[in-house]
């Protein structure tokens, strides 16, 4: 009996993503194939297996969305294996991969924190599906002088942090020099804080933080038209990101609200 296999991963990420720290791999056992994954990610990946089966079959199907939890070691996917002894076969792999768990669609109707620190008021320049660079995209900028201390708006994981860049333009092209945190939240969805300054985050992949702790400074990395904090919730799905508008406490915390272009939020909590 003559068997072949191979393997063709492609791995799609946000456009500001860098490549998934994820491995797809098979083990073979007797006449048969166990299809496995290695998330060293911080967060679930989610990951579209696709299989081309000859005389082979795959005992969790084909075609489809699976959730591999956080730091996790071979994560069993499927079993191939042959259908008819002595005939030949083989099969190949085909996979799109990205961050976060793709199947959730109803998170928490959380109400941030305002990403700065309690007695500080800042503007909003560019709101949800802005003019500049939030077409489509519920997004919101805050203009802040660079230096200008960041904290988180909520709890969550650090999931990936860019610092290294120290360069900006308004062209589309410069948003490979974004300095960013992003964070991953218990309902599956994410934060992402951008155009933080050169060397600008204090914490790490694999952090745990709280709401309103610190978690870096400001800047004017990346596309940008002038310093501020771009600021953005979303979940994420295999091949693109889901914006979700958001409400944040304002004033004293006692009230919460959807935030608006060129109105001034103070938060005194």
């Amino acid at each position: 009996m003559k068997l072949l296999f191979s393997a063709v991963f492609f791995f799609i990420c946000s456009s500001s993503f860098a490549q998934l720290k994820t491995k797809l791999y098979s083990e073979k056992i007797d006449n048969s194939y166990d299809l496995l994954v290695d998330n060293d990610e911080f967060c679930p990946i989610s990951i579209k297996i696709d299989l081309e089966l000859t005389n082979m079959s795959s005992s969790n199907g084909n075609h489809k969305i699976f959730v591999v939890p956080a730091k996790t070691k071979g994560f069993l996917i499927s079993k191939i294996q042959v259908i008819k002894p002595n005939s030949g076969g083989g099969y190949k792999t085909k996979s799109q991969a990205n961050y976060g768990d793709s199947t959730v669609t109803n998170p928490i109707d959380y109400n941030y924190s305002l990403p700065f620190q309690k007695g500080q008021s800042f503007i909003i320049d560019q709101g949800y599906n802005g003019t500049f660079s939030h077409q489509n995209e519920n997004s919101l900028d805050f203009t802040m002088p660079t230096g200008t201390v960041i904290t988180a708006a909520r709890d969550g994981v650090v999931v990936k942090v860019i610092e290294n860049n120290d360069q900006s333009c308004t062209e589309k092209s410069c948003t490979s020099f974004n300095n960013y945190i992003l964070i991953y939240h218990n309902d599956g969805t994410f934060s992402e804080y951008v155009h933080l300054k050169k060397d600008g985050a204090i914490v790490q992949e694999g952090d745990v933080i709280k709401e309103k702790d610190v978690i870096g400074y400001s800047g004017n990395t990346g596309m940008s038209n002038g310093p501020h904090l771009h600021f953005m919730v979303f979940i994420q799905q295999i091949d693109k990101q889901v914006t979700l508008r958001t409400k944040f406490k304002i004033n004293d915390g006692s009230k919460s609200e959807i935030l608006k272009v060129k109105q001034v939020y103070t938060r005194n909590y």
